[in-house]
């Protein structure tokens, strides 16, 4: 499958990405669909709201992903893919890369080989708006309606804001029909099991058929409700989305408190070491604010997983090589190149440590991703963001997340 063209991925073949803005789309990744530009580049045609669908597999069929559809068919690069194309480059893992892989893995949808001559709608990944309990850094308000005061304050200020003020929910009357080819379920956020949707969503879905992939961001300790409806998935990957420990996770995550994110952590854990169609999974994305605790944050998790769940431990799968792409002014390549070498040297010494073979394989990753880091421009909207949302959030950089405090504001002075 992966050898049809090398810019082929089996996403436009099979799968439908749902904004929180109501938005279809290509996949969470992709970065274009919305404007004048886009328009002229993919059958003049923009991408619809998914309500404008008679059936969802509608999608499949729209000029706007026929015209992805055959660019990929002809080995040629998608106007869209450029966070794609921007990791390969770095030499880390695509969001292509890992759907081709998973094409074979037995934690993967292997029963779902896309039909290239017609196409089935196999795979929906869906967003059910944008209500989120946190306001994470490298989030915003199209993902998380927490966002939306501190969107505008940013707006006030003459920074990067976004146009969504408000709380967003999905203009789809859900039918059965959309769902009849359904065998491979994404669900993110927000944070998605805490909307209101969430489970008149799930009523129109038959579970045991389908093989279920949810973020959450482990905020919030699951009730037995969350949990009776996750048993009931053919196979469920759920993955943790935690970024650091302690005060890190909570200045990452705001409005997150460490001690119930451990606590959660730990039953999600438990969850899984008691059913077997279930998997829990560590999601952390790595950026210029906490890529200087990523060594103590994996040995945290290696810790609390081998506590629990002993042995079995290495089941526990990784998002490996999350390293963040946008927001552009947290990207890596803005730290000081001595604390870059600093991390690296870290990063080796503790690669050939570690017995845990998927930390290994990311520490591994990240390595490989400083070593291919080139240049950015974006630097100074760092400070000037980092500035209002610590008064806005009353947070310190410098008592919260030391390291990154010395790395930015004085490695990088001297």
């Amino acid at each position: 499958m992966n050898m049809i063209s090398p810019t082929f991925c089996p996403l436009p073949f099979n799968h439908i990405f749902i904004h929180p803005t109501s938005r279809a789309g290509v996949c969470c990744a992709y970065s274009r669909g919305y404007n004048d530009k886009d328009k002229t580049q993919h059958g003049g045609k923009f991408l619809p709201l998914i309500g404008e669908y008679d059936n969802l597999e509608d999608h499949l069929k729209h000029p706007y992903i026929k015209d992805v559809q055959q660019k990929m068919l002809a080995g040629e690069k998608v106007f869209g893919c450029d966070r794609c194309y921007f990791e390969e480059e770095h030499g880390i893992q695509s969001l292509r890369q890992k759907e081709l892989e998973q094409l074979n893995s037995p934690w993967g949808y292997d029963s779902i080989i896309p039909n290239l001559t017609n196409p089935k709608l196999n795979y929906i990944e869906v967003t059910f708006g944008n209500f989120c309990n946190l306001a994470c850094r490298t989030c915003n308000s199209e993902l998380s309606h927490s966002w939306i005061e501190d969107n505008e304050l940013l707006k006030q200020h003459g920074l990067k804001s976004y146009s969504t003020t408000e709380r967003l929910n999905l203009g789809r009357d859900w039918k059965e029909d959309d769902f009849k080819d359904l065998e491979y379920l994404k669900i993110s956020g927000g944070e998605p099991m805490l909307h209101t949707d969430w489970f008149k969503f799930i009523d129109k879905i038959e579970p045991s058929n389908i093989e279920m992939f949810i973020f959450t961001n482990a905020s919030w300790i699951p009730k037995q409700r969350h949990l009776d409806i996750l048993q009931k998935f053919k196979r469920c990957q759920i993955f943790l989305s935690i970024d650091g420990t302690g005060t890190v996770q909570e200045y990452m995550r705001h409005n997150s408190n460490w001690d119930i994110t451990e606590k959660a952590t730990h039953d999600w854990l438990e969850f899984m070491r008691y059913n077997d169609n279930i998997q829990i999974s560590w999601a952390p994305t790595w950026s210029l604010m906490n890529v200087n605790y990523f060594i103590e944050t994996c040995k945290w998790w290696n810790d609390i997983t081998s506590k629990i769940l002993g042995d079995t431990a290495s089941h526990c799968g990784l998002i490996k090589t999350n390293f963040l792409y946008g927001p552009d002014e947290y990207q890596i390549a803005h730290l000081p190149k001595t604390n870059l070498l600093q991390i690296k040297n870290d990063l080796i010494i503790y690669a050939a440590e570690t017995s845990h073979n998927e930390i290994r394989i990311m520490t591994e990753s990240l390595i490989t991703f400083i070593d291919n880091i080139k240049g950015s421009t974006h630097k100074e909207e760092y400070y000037n963001i980092t500035k209002v949302l610590d008064k806005s959030r009353n947070q310190s950089t410098e008592q919260m997340m030391p390291k990154t405090y010395k790395a930015m504001y004085i490695e990088t002075i001297l």
